[in-house]
């Protein structure tokens, strides 16, 4: 068994939120996300399938439709489907994305450091 604790990972400022990157495998990667109130993200999408998970306040999340999320809802976007969202508090989310495209935590942290040019390890 393997342990990762959100704690000890590596935070990145990106134009998203605040991204912690805490483990990627084949099959699976898992980001912590910090969303500030106000924030918002552009529709998008992403060829693999991602989940939402809010774990601290609430977001408008925005596919096909538009649905009010809360502490505890689970949002499926299938891959390739546009992705946006609306944040009306200071929230947090755990994010899967499946499958991974990464196969080591060390190349989603690099990922992301490169895909975002404004990219600056949070203090946090």
């Amino acid at each position: 068994m393997d342990i990762y604790k959100l704690k000890d990972a590596e935070s990145y400022q990106t134009s998203e939120g605040i991204m912690v990157p805490l483990f990627a495998y084949e099959n699976v990667s898992v980001v912590h996300i910090n969303l500030p109130a106000g924030l918002q993200v552009k529709p998008h999408s992403h060829p693999a399938a991602t989940i939402m998970i809010i774990t601290k306040g609430s977001v408008k999340a925005i596919g096909n439709d538009a649905v009010d999320l809360g502490i505890g809802d689970l949002a499926f976007f299938p891959g390739g489907t546009e992705m946006g969202l609306e944040i009306y508090e200071d929230s947090e989310a755990l994010i899967l994305t499946i499958p991974s495209r990464y196969k080591r935590v060390e190349d989603f942290r690099s990922a992301i450091k490169s895909n975002f040019a404004n990219l600056k390890k949070s203090a946090d």
